[in-house]
């Protein structure tokens, strides 16, 4: 049976000599993994470069009663990127983002408005060329993620003094250092959420972080999804994008 896919890349693994094992999070299924071409072949090397990091494809997938995995065969790019993978910058965000949304999305089902949030995202990624922008987008991107995945962070309460508790994803008091927890941040770094919780994509390029702000602020989001989604705070990928970075 083929079924047709619309879906973005999240990476591929090697499963034997004529297959990679594919992750694709898809508008009709959610998470899936399908068996793509592998190897030095013409068709092999058409395929890899139609799934790299973060395309966006179509795709046609056939299943049989024998075999666990689809094969994906007709892999065209529904959007083509022009300079994510031209940029070493641009494509290093794009290689970690596909890891991270890997783990994030690693038994998702459906969802139309994340899908096109990605999309929509990669899309103003290619053309962005500020390079301030460039440089905020891995942050500004998983500012957004926190409201559809449903942990957008509650500062409605905060006051000076306060702590963010990041397991209760709110603002909260400060226990005495002997009751302070590993999941939470003191109150100097959570008055600096409030300025965070601010960015997007319209404002990003007007945020300045040095290197070593930029690092700690990713090391504090990946820590509070990993609050919520085991595995997204362990990026493989993470160093060699604060390479780039700082």
């Amino acid at each position: 049976m083929k079924e047709k896919i619309t879906g973005i890349i999240l990476g591929s693994i090697r499963h034997s000599d004529r297959f990679n094992v594919t992750g694709v999070y898809t508008l009709e299924k959610g998470r899936i993994a399908m068996l793509t071409p592998a190897g030095t072949s013409r068709t092999a090397r058409q395929a890899a470069s139609r799934l790299q990091p973060l395309s966006v494809i179509e795709a046609e997938v056939n299943r049989s009663a024998s075999r666990e995995l689809g094969i994906a065969s007709g892999i065209t790019l529904l959007r083509v990127w022009k300079s994510v993978y031209m940029s070493p910058g641009k494509a290093t965000v794009a290689m970690f983002l596909s890891e991270f949304l890997s783990r994030l999305l690693r038994d998702a089902t459906p969802e139309v408005n994340v899908w096109n949030y990605i999309s929509d995202s990669m899309e103003y990624f290619d053309a962005v060329v500020d390079k301030t922008a460039i440089a905020n987008f891995h942050i500004t991107f998983m500012v957004g993620m926190t409201r559809l995945m449903g942990i957008q962070p509650d500062l409605s309460n905060y006051s000076d003094g306060m702590e963010f508790d990041m397991q209760a994803g709110v603002m909260a008091y400060p226990f005495s250092n002997a009751r302070r927890g590993s999941n939470r941040i003191n109150n100097e770094k959570s008055a600096f959420l409030m300025k965070l919780a601010r960015i997007n994509y319209s404002n990003s390029r007007r945020f300045r972080f040095s290197g070593k702000e930029r690092s700690e602020i990713l090391d504090l989001i990946l820590k509070y999804f990993g609050c919520h989604f085991p595995g997204c705070d362990n990026i493989r990928s993470l160093e060699i994008l604060k390479e780039i970075f700082l």
